[in-house]
């Protein structure tokens, strides 16, 4: 018993035929662009897919078209509304017609995309991260922060090929007011499913070095709104809200903030923007040093001129009061002056009076004295010369004493009467116990020196 068969063709257009008797209307589906592609002949393929709201993981997916002619007028329409281009990455609202090729299968006619859905969405999305940033506590954390008045040392969170990031440096650099900043550049994705992770990673390394700065600029280009929508992102903006030094953006957005403008220390339009503010921010306070000096100068002179009118009249109050001191004093000076001259004249002369007297009675006395002094000189000299002579020959009588004494000691008397002269390696032998046994000794006589050796020893006791 055969078996039914089909070919591939009569399947084909079995499902052809029941998905065009099921599906005989146009549908409004919900899906993301994943892709989006448009041909030389102006064709729009789209690839649109559907994730798991909590995995984020594609659960679903499936082609579509636009053609030329109606390609042109949904994207008119959508970018007209919306502000942004119709691109990958956005959640759309799309019409379709379900077609069944039996070549190529299964695909969607778009026939018309929904742009105030993509708004509400964007919207909705926004204002969720928002709340939740909200009910978190941290929406105006990072507004709370100082910013230092002279922001010279920056950290840049940018893509270095960006253009935004090239326009920031040259319109930093090159300012009219000769400024210097120290700009260290944190490179990030600008765009794309990137964005989120190496924005985050790199606001992670600038808190590190948090001592390092005054700000820290996120910045990049003008864009395509979708590219721009990366940053509605919770974690960028939770990172940018726990930042320590202030977070300054420069996105790009035209129209409207994106939620890590919302949350920065302050946001502004373009890159250029964020580099002219911190010029501005330079000049008032070099405006403010200027204001200063100038108020300390203006008080410092007034001061000044008070103060020399002020020595000016104490001037010729002092120089009158010093007159009249100085014409006062030399009156009385001069009165004092007459009457020193008399009382030193009359002091002086009672002076010489008394001299005289005394020179008298110091002459009478000296004389007397040199007299009584003469006398007792003449006796210590006689005493001194007897003693001296007394002295003399005592010292005399003794060294005969001590010279007889020698001449009998002398070494050629001893050695004439029998004794010897014992020495040993040298050195004089006056004892029995500087010898040991086998010694060689010398004996020096008046004639002659014998050598002789040791052959035994008696220790004789001199008690």
């Amino acid at each position: 018993m055969s078996k039914p068969t089909l070919s591939l063709a009569e399947l084909n257009n079995l499902l052809r035929d029941i998905i065009e008797a099921n599906f005989p209307d146009e549908l409004w589906i919900v899906a993301e662009i994943s892709e989006l592609n448009v041909n030389a002949r102006g064709h729009c393929y789209i690839d649109l897919i559907e994730r798991d709201e909590l995995t984020k993981k594609i659960i679903a997916r499936q082609r579509g078209t636009v053609w030329a002619f109606q390609y042109r007028l949904v994207k008119g329409h959508f970018e007209s509304i919306t502000g942004q281009e119709l691109t990958s990455g956005l959640k759309v609202l799309v019409k379709v017609r379900v077609n069944y090729h039996v070549l190529y299968g299964l695909s969607l006619n778009v026939v018309d995309i929904d742009p105030t859905y993509t708004i509400g969405d964007q919207a909705r999305h926004r204002e969720l991260i928002l709340q939740q940033l909200e009910e978190d506590g941290v929406l105006d954390m990072n507004k709370e922060m100082d910013l230092a008045n002279v922001p010279q040392r920056v950290a840049v969170i940018s893509s270095e090929t960006a253009a935004g990031y090239g326009d920031f440096v040259e319109h930093l650099t090159k300012n009219p007011y000769g400024y210097r900043f120290t700009m260290e550049l944190f490179p990030a994705s600008m765009q794309g499913d990137q964005t989120s992770p190496s924005v985050v990673a790199a606001l992670e390394a600038v808190y590190k070095r948090e001592d390092e700065f005054h700000a820290v600029l996120i910045i990049r280009g003008g864009g395509a709104k979708a590219e721009l929508a990366a940053f509605d992102d919770y974690n960028i903006a939770f990172m940018v809200s726990q930042s320590p030094i202030p977070v300054l953006t420069g996105i790009g957005h035209e129209r409207d903030q994106s939620v890590t403008d919302v949350v920065a220390w302050q946001a502004f339009k373009t890159p250029t923007a964020v580099a002219d503010f911190l010029l501005e921010k330079m000049a008032a306070f070099e405006q403010a040093i200027d204001n200063k000096a100038s108020a300390v100068f203006q008080s410092v002179r007034q001061k000044m001129e008070q103060s020399n009118y002020y020595l000016q009249q104490q001037q010729a109050a002092l120089l009158g009061a010093v007159k009249t001191f100085h014409s006062d004093k030399r009156h009385g000076l001069e009165r004092f002056a007459s009457q020193t001259r008399y009382t030193v004249d009359k002091q002086l002369q009672q002076y010489k009076t008394q001299l005289k007297s005394q020179s008298a009675i110091i002459k009478q006395a000296v004389f007397l004295t040199i007299g009584r002094h003469g006398m007792q000189f003449d006796k210590y000299r006689y005493d001194t010369e007897a003693a001296t002579r007394r002295y003399i020959s005592d010292q005399f009588h003794k060294f005969s004493v001590y010279q007889e004494i020698a001449m009998q000691n002398r070494p050629e008397k001893l050695l004439k009467g029998g004794y010897g002269y014992v020495t040993h390696q040298g050195r004089r032998v006056s004892s029995v116990d500087q010898l040991a046994m086998n010694d060689e000794i010398n004996i020096a006589f008046i004639d002659g020196v014998i050598s002789a050796r040791i052959m035994s020893k008696t220790k004789k006791d001199l008690k």
